[in-house]
């Protein structure tokens, strides 16, 4: 993560039909009440990616009873480099202050026979982006084929639909040298039927550390268990829709039937913004932190620009009184008679001296103009930062305290980046 308005990245990493679009559309459905609460702005860019949620949305919102007329899933483009993803800026009264692209790449990418040149990209965008989202099918990893898993089990389809073991392998080759700090969310989605209670919820957070128990286990690995923040948050995409029963086919692929409750219950996804406020938890205080360092560096820079000021100002000084006192000397020579003037001028040349103090006084002149100058822009970016960090502060403080942390959300490692600091004034 780099300073100033530089771009954040978040990636959506699950295999093909896990519902990705559906949970950034979750989350969308959250997006301008989370930031509006924090007193934070938004400015969104309308493109491909911001409409095809608005399309997931639209879909889910006039989804029949049984969930038949389900969300397309994301094609594979011909070049995967150019998926611009979700992008938007936040700010705070009027002014800009960082820029957060969510990319959802096809799922296609992410199976065993993408090809080349979806593998290095899958690959690029983990090594660079900040976040990892990645949606889990929660019935895959919650149901047998007689029923809920027991504590000790692992659903049927686990494996199949969610692909653990490849999406933690992907995670270990693009971690190994992890030098700044990453965000990885676990998502479980599809998840209605498994949060109805409070107990059940904590049922599905058990099975979610069972069933990425490989990844969890990595991420506590000595060269990263104080770079990687794991956060795992369930998010109802649909709401009001139950499990009703799996169907597999002659070749072999499973099918998920899901059934609403009431058959006319409208499109009202619950928790989509608990992702969101994770993310801009985690992204805001390691963006805080370097912010932190710039401000001490600028106000470091700021007291020895002023230092540097009131020397120059004192050469400054020195140079008047000797360019005065020359530019005297001068004066009374050439108000003096002609003849007398030529003859002292011989033996006491006064315009030479009066020239090199001219000289000198106007470079020094020019100097503390300039230092001058550089301490008020250093003044103004060392004020310019501190409303940055006291607005995203203030953000923190509202994302925080809106962040759920029992009935099926944990954070499972990272808590440092994911707390809301202190003031540092």
């Amino acid at each position: 993560m780099t300073d100033g308005n530089e771009e954040l990245k978040i990636i959506m990493v699950a295999p093909s039909g896990m519902g990705k679009t559906s949970l950034l559309a979750a989350m969308h459905e959250e997006f301008h009440k989370t930031f509006e609460r924090a007193n934070l702005q938004t400015w969104v860019d309308d493109n491909n990616i911001l409409r095809a949620i608005q399309e997931c949305k639209s879909v889910l919102r006039n989804i029949d009873a049984k969930l038949e007329n389900i969300v397309t899933s994301t094609a594979p483009k011909e070049n995967p480099w150019n998926d611009q993803g979700f992008s938007f800026e936040l700010g705070s009264s009027g002014k800009k202050f960082m820029k957060l692209r969510f990319t959802d790449p096809s799922g296609e990418y992410f199976n065993p026979n993408a090809t080349d040149e979806q593998r290095q990209y899958v690959k690029s965008q983990l090594n660079e982006c900040d976040a990892v989202v990645i949606p889990i099918d929660a019935t895959a990893l919650m149901q047998k084929k007689t029923g809920k898993v027991n504590n000790a089990e692992i659903g049927t389809w686990h494996e199949e639909k969610n692909d653990s073991q490849r999406i933690t392998q992907l995670l270990k080759d693009a971690y190994t040298n992890v030098k700044s700090p990453r965000l990885v969310i676990l998502a479980p989605v599809k998840c209605e039927t498994y949060t109805k209670t409070p107990r059940d919820a904590e049922r599905l957070l058990y099975h979610v550390k069972i069933g990425y128990s490989e990844l969890l286990d990595f991420f506590k690995s000595d060269s990263l268990i104080d770079k990687v923040a794991v956060v795992i948050t369930p998010v109802q995409t649909i709401g009001n829709v139950v499990f009703s029963y799996a169907k597999t086919d002659n070749d072999g692929y499973t099918k998920f039937y899901y059934h609403k409750t009431p058959i006319n219950a409208p499109y009202e996804p619950k928790d989509g913004d608990q992702p969101l406020r994770y993310i801009l938890l985690f992204l805001i205080n390691v963006f805080l932190e370097k912010k932190k360092e710039i401000l001490k560096k600028e106000q470091q820079n700021f007291e020895t620009l002023k230092s540097e000021l009131g020397r120059d100002k004192s050469k400054l000084d020195n140079a008047k009184r000797e360019f005065d006192e020359k530019q005297k000397l001068l004066n009374e020579r050439n108000n003096t008679w002609w003849v007398a003037r030529a003859i002292f001028n011989i033996f006491d040349d006064r315009e030479s001296p009066y020239y090199t103090a001219k000289g000198q006084f106007d470079q020094k002149q020019v100097d503390f103009q300039e230092i001058q100058s550089n301490v008020e822009s250093t003044s103004l970016k060392v004020q310019a930062t501190q409303e940055e960090i006291n607005a995203f502060n203030n953000a923190l403080y509202k994302f925080a305290i809106g962040c759920k942390n029992n009935d099926g959300f944990a954070v499972v490692q990272g808590h440092k980046w994911l707390n809301f600091p202190q003031s540092i004034f």
